[in-house]
Parts: C-alpha cells; structure tokens; sequence
C-alpha cells in the first residue's frame, strides 16, 4: 500500500469533512457522497488531523487504502496540522438548506410559484449568521437561489461569504446574468442552470430570448471549471422535446439533470395549458440523470432533511410553505428547525406498503392532492397504479 508504513502524518483531504447526523458520516463535499461510517472509523477518522501519523490515529491498512483510493484522505511526511470539527447535528438533521437571497428577477416565468418579483433581499449579515448556523448544525449542501440570486445587490458580498463555509455550495441560476468574469469569480462548487426545452419549449416558459443566454451561461459554467447540473420543469409545451433537450444536456457535460413537474401555484394558476396530467408528467421525468436527493429518508416522507429560508426572514420546511412557517431567521435556524414536524410514510395512505416507498417519500407534499395522500406523479414513476376514485 503506498504510503503504509512510512510512519506519514494523515488528515481529511480538503473538502471532506465528518458529521454526526442520524449515524456517524464522512461528507465529500466535491463529489456530494456521504459515506456512513461505524464507530471504530469513525473515531479513527476524527484524529486525522495532520497532527498524528496513520498509525497513531487507529486506522487499519485496508481502510486507509480504501480512503485513499476514494481520494478522502491525504498523506504527508511530516505534521501539517488542520481544524477538524465535527459538529453534532439535531435530529431529523438538517443537510440541505436553500437559502433564497432575494425575490428580485430579470425574467416573469409562467411557472413560478413565487409570483411577481419583488425586491426583497436577504441582508448579508443575515446571510452570514445563517451559513454560521446551518454549518453548526452539521450542513452539508446550501443552494443559493432566489429569484434571481445573481439580481442580489449585493451579490459579490454574498459571494464572498460563500467561500469561508465547508459546505457544498449551489448556485441555482436562469444564467442571463452569468457573464465569463463572474463565472470565474463564483465561490461555489456547483452551478445548476435552468433549461425548460428547446428554444421554443424554454421560451415559451422563459419568455423571448432567455434560451441562448441560458444556454451560453451553461457553458461558462463548464468553461470556469465548475460543475453543472440543468433543471426543467415538464410542461405542456416541451413534452416532445425532452429527449433531444437530454442529448444536448450531456454534450453540455452536465453532472445531472433534474427534471420535475411544477405545483399549480403562484403564476402557473394563470397559465392552466402548461400544466400536465401525472402520467404525462412521470413520462418526462423518467429522462432525468444523476440526482442530488433532498427528499425522505429513514422511513419518512418528502423534505426529512431540508429547509428554505426566505428572504424576509421567514424559515420553512420548503419553499413551497412559505405561508406555514416554523419561524423567522432572527431567532435562530435552530429553534426554527426544532418546530418541524415530519411525515411518517407509514401515516401516508398507500404508502406503507408499497415497495417504491423509501425511494420516493411518498413524493412532493405540496403535488400530492392531500396531506396525507401520496403524490400521484411519483406513484406513476414508479410504476405504482393509482386507484380509481
């Protein structure tokens, strides 16, 4: 084994981190992988801190090599010491948090459960505190999104705090705005474009000339060295140019592509013709690749792990329930967090059973027709039948 025996000095690799969620974890933030680790590894691995050599911090051969292969782990040849902390994470954890910085947007999308732009922004120091807390709390993922994030006033401000948190960070983006300079600037590992079809289908959503703007915008991402992902939402209008939307998506060299069906709110309750019927919704997100999940877990439904903070303050499961919030910023994510009351699948009617349960959470909560009701879009991408009424 390279490097075994040596007596070299050992610590996380830069961007790999411990976490105490529901069980121990290792986190990497690059790749988004979490690996559930056991005690005896996972106590091994919160003395690798540069400051002991491999033997020193208990780690068995096998284990070492293993993490080194995976790229979690670095060697040295003499002590380089590093910050290890390992926050303790509230239960259910918070892992991903999207935190919407403004209300601001250079586009009026059809689609947008949001409504009319507003200009509403988060304060940067709110920003800060947030970013502060939601790494305490053990965070792993922060999806910056708005609005417009890039609209933000004080966007290079906002930029800026991005860099000081070990967290993967996410920029959810229309990219009209994303010029090269900025894109070179971003502090973020990971940038996810919106492209909702063709020209003809993104535009018919988007609005007149938003499509070579996004799609430009798409490959500066790629150009400055950052991941992408695309998201797009199914509708009427783009149905049939999915499958070639997915073609140029891979030539994009995009890590994912998630696509979705939007909630009949906020503008879409003006615009009905978009809106699809479930089956020809699933039919679309079947295409979908990659897939950074936000959703259940442990046998609970949809948005175990995720919150959104709004920006004015408002903190909610997601953003979707804005008008049933757990609390605003001020007091604190935590306390916010503390009031979340999550679903069990089991109290989902048709969902106890069902074997595709633990992969879809019982789907979106805000789609499904009631609160306790499954969302039929997933039960059909699933393959599950829906019961006649």
């Amino acid at each position: 084994m390279s490097g075994a025996g040596r007596g070299e000095y050992v610590r996380l690799a830069p961007g790999v981190m411990l976490r105490r969620l529901e069980a121990p974890c290792l986190y990497d933030r690059r790749s988004d992988e979490l690996y559930e680790l056991d005690p005896t590894g996972f106590e091994a691995l919160s003395r690798c801190n540069g400051r002991l050599t491999w033997r020193e911090a208990g780690l068995e051969p096998e284990f070492l090599r293993d993490c080194l292969a995976e790229g979690l782990l670095e060697l040295m040849p003499r002590p380089a010491p590093a910050p290890l902390l390992v926050p303790q994470a509230p239960l259910p954890s918070l892992r991903y948090l999207e935190l919407q910085v403004t209300w601001r947007c250079n586009l009026a999308c059809r689609h947008c459960y949001l409504g009319p732009a507003r200009g509403v922004d988060l304060p940067v120091e709110q920003a800060a505190r947030c970013l502060r807390e939601f790494e305490q709390m053990g965070g792993l993922r922060v999806l910056i999104s708005g609005g417009e994030p890039l609209a933000h006033p004080a966007w290079p401000e906002i930029n800026a705090l991005l860099a000081d948190y070990p967290l993967r960070r996410v920029l959810l983006s229309n990219g009209l705005l994303l010029e090269k300079a900025l894109a070179r600037g971003l502090w973020v590992d990971e940038v996810q474009i919106s492209l909702d079809g063709l020209q003809a289908g993104h535009e018919a959503l988007r609005g007149p000339g938003s499509f070579q703007p996004a799609l430009r915008a798409a490959r500066l991402v790629r150009e400055a060295g950052l991941e992408l992902s695309i998201a797009t939402m199914a509708h009427a209008a783009n149905l049939g140019e999915l499958a070639e939307l997915g073609e140029l998506v891979r030539e994009l060299g995009a890590r994912e592509w998630g696509i979705d069906a939007p909630c009949a709110s906020g503008r879409l309750q003006h615009a009905p013709e978009l809106c699809l019927r479930p089956e020809q919704a699933a039919r679309g997100m079947e295409l979908a690749f990659g897939g950074a999940y936000h959703g259940g877990g442990e046998g609970m439904a949809c948005g175990l792990h995720l919150c959104t903070v709004a920006p004015d303050g408002r903190v909610a499961q997601c953003g979707f329930y804005l008008d049933e919030p757990l609390g605003r910023l001020e007091e604190g994510l935590w306390t916010c967090w503390a009031r979340r009351r999550p679903v069990a699948l089991a109290e989902l009617n048709g969902c106890r059973d069902c074997a595709a349960a633990a992969d879809c959470g019982g789907g979106c909560r805000f789609r499904a027709p009631g609160p306790l009701e499954p969302d039929p879009v997933m039960c059909l991408l699933h393959g599950v039948a829906q019961k006649e009424e």
